[in-house]
């Protein structure tokens, strides 16, 4: 059983998937900035008498 995927097919396939890892990677990355941000935000509440 040989590989009948075209040449494109294969880029486009690889095209998908890194663009997917692009966005995932910038969604995860903004998720933690913003836990850092709420964490830092409620320690100063939690210090202010």
């Amino acid at each position: 059983m040989g590989n009948n995927n075209s040449p494109l097919e294969s880029l486009a396939a690889f095209a998908i998937v890194f663009v997917a890892g692009v966005i995932s990677t910038v969604g995860l990355g903004k998720y933690i900035e913003k836990v850092k941000r709420d964490a830092v935000k409620e320690e100063q509440e939690n210090h202010s008498y």
